[in-house]
C-alpha cells in the first residue's frame, strides 16, 4: 500500500453532539420479538420462521419451499448469529464505550473509499467504532464542486465543518471495476448510459489524462494507471473543495497482489 501525504494536521475540536439518544439505541420491533441493544442478556434478534409466517399472515400453501427460500432464511439466521457474537464479544465488554458513542461522535479521520466489497477501510486499516467517518462510492471518486452536489461532497462538508476531522484518507485499490467502467465508457453513449456509467464519468479528466499518456499500453495497464491518476487528482479537488481547512490529506492505493509480501 502506497501513501502520498499533503497538508498538515491541526488540533481536533470536539464535535457537536449529534443526537442525545443516538441511533442503534433500540432496534425496530420485529414481529413479536424485539432487541434492546443496552440489555445485558441476548434476546433473539429475529423471530422464528413459523412466527414470521403467522404474523405476516402468509398461508402455508403460498410459501415456496424451494432452495432459494431456505437459503434466504439461512442468511438471516447467519446474520443473527453474527450480531449476537458481536454483542457478546465486543459490545458488552466495552459497553461504556458504546454508550458514549451513542451520545456523540468525534472521529479524527474521514475515509473516502470505494464501495467494492473486497476493500473495507475499517477492516484494512483497523478502525474501531467512532474512529473514522467513512463514505464509500463506486471508484472512490471525489467530484469537483462544479459537477453539482453529491453524497460524497456533502459528507466531506459535514466531516470538515461539523465533526472537524484532522485527517482525510482517499483509499483506492487495484482491479477497480468502477475505473474499468470509466475507461471502457464511450463518450457518445450520452443519455443511454447506465447510472454507473454516468457516475464514473465524473472521473473523465483522469481518463483523458491516462489515455494521452498511455495509449500504447493494454486496456488493463491503462486501468491500473488511471487508478493512480484518479487518486492523485483527488488531492487537488479536495483542496478546491476545502481551501481554508488545515488538514492532513492522504491518498493511498491498495494493491491486492501485494498481499503476503513484506511491508
Amino acid at each position: 500500500m502506497a501513501f502520498t501525504l499533503g497538508g498538515r494536521a491541526r488540533r481536533l475540536v470536539s464535535a457537536t453532539s449529534i443526537h442525545q439518544n443516538g441511533c442503534l439505541h433500540k432496534l425496530q420491533q420485529i414481529g413479536s420479538d424485539r432487541f434492546q441493544l443496552g440489555e445485558a442478556k441476548a434476546i433473539r434478534l429475529l423471530p422464528r420462521r413459523t412466527n414470521m409466517v403467522q404474523e405476516l399472515g402468509i398461508r402455508e400453501e403460498f410459501m415456496d419451499p424451494n432452495r432459494e427460500t431456505e437459503t434466504s432464511y439461512d442468511f438471516l439466521d447467519e446474520m443473527r448469529h453474527r450480531f449476537l457474537k458481536f454483542k457478546r464479544q465486543k459490545y458488552l465488554p466495552e459497553i461504556e464505550k458504546f454508550q458514549a458513542l451513542a451520545i456523540a461522535q468525534s472521529p479524527k479521520v474521514m475515509v473516502i473509499g470505494c464501495a467494492d466489497s473486497r476493500v473495507c477501510p475499517s477492516y484494512v486499516l483497523g478502525f474501531q467504532p467512532g474512529e473514522a467517518f467513512t463514505i464509500r462510492n463506486v471508484a472512490n471518486l471525489v467530484t469537483p464542486v462544479q459537477n453539482g452536489p453529491t453524497e460524497t461532497n456533502s459528507a466531506l462538508e459535514f466531516a470538515v465543518t461539523t465533526l472537524q476531522v484532522e485527517n482525510i484518507i482517499v483509499m483506492g485499490h487495484s482491479n477497480c471495476g468502477g475505473i474499468a467502467a470509466l475507461m471502457s465508457h464511450q463518450n457518445h453513449q450520452g443519455q443511454h448510459s447506465s447510472l454507473v456509467e454516468r457516475w464514473v464519468m465524473n472521473g473523465k479528466a483522469a481518463k483523458l489524462r491516462t489515455q494521452l499518456a498511455s495509449s500504447h499500453l493494454s486496456f488493463d495497464e491503462q486501468c491500473r494507471n488511471c487508478e493512480k491518476v484518479t487518486n492523485s487528482k483527488h488531492l487537488f479537488i479536495l483542496r478546491s473543495l476545502i481551501p481554508e481547512a488545515d488538514l492532513c490529506v492522504c491518498v493511498c492505493v491498495f494493491f491486492f497482489l501485494c498481499w503476503g509480501r513484506n511491508l
